[in-house]
This record gives C-alpha cells, structure tokens and sequence, in this order.
C-alpha cells in the first residue's frame, strides 16, 4: 500500500474515533450545527421537490384510473345499446309477424319484405328484398302495419322489386271516406297527397278516415290511407279537393307487406 493511502485511512480512522468519543463536545456540535444550517435550504428544496414529484405520480396515477374506468364505462354502455337494439329489432320482428298472422287469419295472403334502397330525394320509390322468386308480380299493393297503403309494384327481378310509394304522381287510388261516405280519388303530388274529384255538394269533415273503395280494380277494398287535413272547394272548379294526412310516411319504415291476394 502506498504511503499516502495509509496516511489518508489514518485520518479517517482518527476523525471516526473523534466522532464517537467526542460527539458530545461542543466542537462536534458545533459542527452538526453549522452543517444543519448550511444543508437546511437544501433540505427545504428536496423535500418540496419530493412533494411535488409525489402528486405528480398520484395524479397520474389517478388519471390512469380514470381512464380505464371511463374505458370501461364505455364498453359497458356499447354492451347495453346493442343490447336494447337487438330488443328494438326483436320487439318490431314479433310487431310484424303478429299483423301477418292477423292478415292471413282473414285470407289475405301476403309476404313480409325488407326495405334495401330507398329514393332519399323524393321518397317516391324503394326497393324491396323480394321478387318474383317469392311469387312478386307487378301490380300487387303493398302495405304497412294497420293495413295502411304504401304503394304498388312497379318492377321486378327473381328476388327483388321495386315500389312506387302514393307519392309519386303516376299513383291513383279510387277512396271513400269512412264517415261521411265521399268518393273521389286519391293521386299523388310528388311530395303531398291529395283526394280530389270530389262532387262540389258532398260535405267532408275534417279529421275522417279515407280508405280505399276497390272500385278501380287495381286496389283491395278497405285500405288504409290517411285522414282529411284540409278541405278545397271554389266557385269556379267543378270539384272541391282535400289535402290528405297520410298515416303512413314512405320513409318511416324498414319492413313492409305485400299483398299476393285482393280477397
């Protein structure tokens, strides 16, 4: 061992022992004293940076709580809502297959279709997943729940057709009220529906059911198509007219059913 080696491990040996047999003295105390003083501010620093560092970590420790609590907050509700949707869907199913029973009880055949297109910009036409394959012919009605006319078909293909809703200004339903027994003809404006040639004595009431009367021959009798909202009648015009209130709006539904009888 070198020589100045052994001469510093001398020293700390010394200084050690002058600690132990003196650290009562007031040297020694002194010393602790002035070194407290001195390393005090240090001391004040580390231990409000260690405050700090240690709600910083709470804090992050808390939004990563947070975090994965809303994580699962939102699963849970995506859970719910798919739950409560397939119960929607399911609820609408039975609705449907409880009115189709309802109409084969009384010998009208009819099959079940599901809207696959639609024509958003005017809602005069749609398509549905059923065709000819299905027994589909041109010309029969189609409905929706409550026997409530939608329209006919227009086209079709082996498994789909096509429907022009009572909107569209090529559609003409022979009707009759169900109050006050008016017939005349229901036709469509391309956006309204209205019941017209309607003999200038008859008297309407506002509110009362139109059906359809069967009297064409293109359409069953007793169908639903909507209610008197407004009635039109001038000196000058051989007929009066009425704005109709349809029951059933062409966009406000997915499934539809088609008439294949007119008994």
């Amino acid at each position: 061992m070198k020589k100045q080696e052994l001469t510093l491990l001398s020293i700390l040996f010394l200084l050690a022992l002058a600690i132990i047999f003196f650290s009562d003295s007031f040297i020694i105390l002194s010393s602790k004293n002035y070194l407290s003083g001195i390393l005090r501010p240090f001391e004040i620093v580390f231990s409000g940076a260690s405050n700090k560092l240690s709600f910083w970590r709470d804090a992050i420790f808390n939004i990563k709580n947070l975090k994965e609590f809303n994580s699962r907050l939102i699963l849970e509700n995506l859970i719910l809502n798919n739950k409560l949707t397939e119960l929607s869907r399911l609820q609408e199913e039975n609705s449907l297959l409880r009115e189709s029973l309802s109409l084969k009880k009384r010998a009208v055949d009819n099959r079940l279709a599901d809207v696959i297109g639609r024509d958003f910009q005017n809602n005069r036409s749609f398509i549905i997943d059923k065709g000819a394959n299905d027994g589909v012919v041109i010309g029969m009605s189609v409905i929706s729940q409550g026997e409530t006319i939608i329209g006919r078909i227009v086209e079709t293909n082996l498994n789909t057709s096509k429907v022009q809703t009572i909107l569209d200004t090529q559609s003409r339903i022979a009707a009759i009220t169900t109050t006050s027994k008016v017939s005349g003809l229901v036709r469509g404006l391309g956006s309204d529906v209205i019941f017209d040639l309607i003999a200038k004595n008859e008297k309407l009431e506002i509110g009362e059911l139109i059906i359809s009367s069967g009297t064409d021959g293109n359409w069953p009798k007793g169908l639903v198509i909507g209610k008197i909202k407004n009635i039109e009648s001038r000196d000058n015009q051989v007929f009066s007219k009425a704005d109709i209130e349809l029951l059933a709006e062409p966009q406000n539904f997915n499934s539809v059913f088609i008439i294949l009888n007119s008994q």
